[in-house]
């Protein structure tokens, strides 16, 4: 069940703006005030910064995809609104994506959500004069903010409830005039909402159960689904006004797992996994038949499969008959809407299976127009720390690491590239002696895993392009 009393899930930016409620030292009068937060929907654009009035420091900081700031008080007036994309090393794009003149009228809150792609990136801004307020009821907003979604009914019902004409909300359609509904009241309880075609019963997003609480005020805007898993077109982002969250469409398998045999020395294998349950999983109680992949051989990297989030335990068989756990990894959480890269690693060592694991990385589906996503993953075994280079050329003698003394199993996390030709050198911490060099060429909206393997005595580079058009 989603709990929507304490919303958690995703770093939020504060607004960082001075001064609440400020007061003139002539008169000692309070300065009228507005509150603001802005909810960042664009689905290819990259983190932005937000600035008023031509300010030299963010208002909002470092806004991603999916998240909202926090609701901030400031001066009512008019202000230069101006949003900025974050470019590959953090300086702001040239010119603004955004730059529009916003009105903030006292005692209002304002919703400011960036919407649309980036290359036609606009704002849309909600306006809230805190009508409808009861402490004993859940106060809703509901807006569509996702273009490539159809006109939707919105049913909001308890749990399993038969959907008809008469369970929906209110109509949304993306357009200036009629994508927000509410605010409205709603008793506190556990519902569930479902979205649906215009007119239609069959649901193309379906939250599941969901607990609303008394004196929640909560913003709830339908945005593109870019998880990269499930059918649905689009996720909830769901704001308090303090703290956002992602709902994911339950009908959708809403954990996306893919396998890497990255042991040089272990032959073709089965891996499985089953619901983590009190005791560890048997192998010995499954045949090939129930293997979530089979007949893996290395260095391949298999298809994404979906599953159920939960709590999992994972195991491979190094024969058919499944008779042997000779790597396992026990209690592996899988978190709804994530997708994951599960390295098998390791080495037989002369038949001592002890040194082989599962090793679970978080993938990141997203792509960004403005730049590419490189990962780099230490998967050698046989190589102690390394250090890491992505350079222009070949000859790093004077170049320093982008990464320095990374261990075995470690793991850059994405970082975003500028567009170009770069080459990946692998070395010895602290040492300019090469072990593996690799050109690898990426452009803006590639993502891109880069990861180093024991080759028969060396070292090579397994690169696997995730990019959205590559196979």
């Amino acid at each position: 069940m989603h709990t929507l009393k304490v919303i958690a899930g995703i770093a939020v930016s504060g607004l960082i703006l001075a001064g609440c409620e400020s007061t003139s030292d002539d008169d000692d009068t309070t300065t009228a005030q507005a509150s603001l937060r802005v909810l960042h929907a664009s689905p290819n654009a990259p983190a932005v910064n937000i600035y008023l009035n031509d300010a030299m420091t963010p208002a909002v900081d470092t806004l991603d995809y999916g998240s909202a700031s926090a609701f901030a008080s400031v001066d009512a007036g008019t202000y230069d609104t101006e949003v900025y994309g974050i470019l590959p090393g953090g300086a702001d794009t040239a010119d603004a994506v955004i730059d529009a003149d916003l009105t903030l009228e006292e005692d209002m809150e304002y919703t400011v959500a960036a919407v649309n792609p980036l290359a036609n990136i606009s704002a849309k801004v909600f306006a809230d004069d805190g009508s409808m307020q009861d402490s004993t009821k859940v106060r809703v907003q509901v807006a569509h903010l996702a273009p490539d979604a159809p006109t939707v009914d919105v049913h909001v019902t308890a749990p399993g409830a038969t959907l008809t004409a008469n369970t929906v909300l209110g109509t949304l359609e993306f357009t200036a005039e009629s994508d927000l509904l509410g605010p409205t009241l709603v008793d506190e309880g556990t519902y569930q909402i479902r979205v649906t075609a215009q007119g239609d019963t069959d649901p193309v997003y379906d939250s599941g159960s969901v607990e609303l609480t008394a004196g929640s005020d909560l913003f709830i805007g339908a945005i593109p689904n870019m998880s990269g898993i499930g059918s649905s077109p689009i996720t909830l982002s769901v704001s308090d006004g303090t703290t956002t969250s992602l709902l994911y469409d339950k009908n959708s398998s809403d954990v996306a797992v893919r396998a890497v045999h990255n042991a040089v020395d272990v032959p073709t294998v089965d891996i499985f996994a089953a619901a983590n349950t009190t005791s560890a999983l048997d192998v010995t109680d499954f045949t090939s038949a129930d293997a979530l992949y089979s007949d893996v051989s290395f260095p391949a990297i298999s298809a994404y499969t979906e599953v159920g989030s939960g709590d999992y335990d994972l195991a491979v068989s190094l024969n058919p008959d499944a008779a042997d756990a000779s790597i396992s990894a026990e209690g592996i959480t899988l978190a709804n809407g994530t997708s994951y890269t599960v390295f098998a690693m390791g080495t037989l060592d002369g038949g001592d299976s002890a040194d082989l694991e599962l090793v679970p990385y978080v993938d990141d589906r997203r792509s960004v127009a403005t730049a590419a996503k490189v990962r780099i993953i230490h998967g050698s075994a046989g190589t102690a720390d390394v250090d890491l280079y992505a350079t222009a050329g070949t000859d790093i003698t004077n170049e320093d690491p982008a990464f320095e003394d990374v261990a075995y199993k470690g793991s850059t996390g994405f970082i975003e590239l500028a567009a170009g030709t770069y080459n990946f050198t692998v070395t010895p911490a602290d040492s300019k002696t090469i072990a593996v060099q690799a050109e690898l060429t990426v452009a803006a909206g590639d993502i891109v895993t880069v990861w180093a393997r024991d080759e028969g005595a060396g070292v090579d580079l397994s690169v696997k392009d995730d990019s959205p058009a590559a196979p």
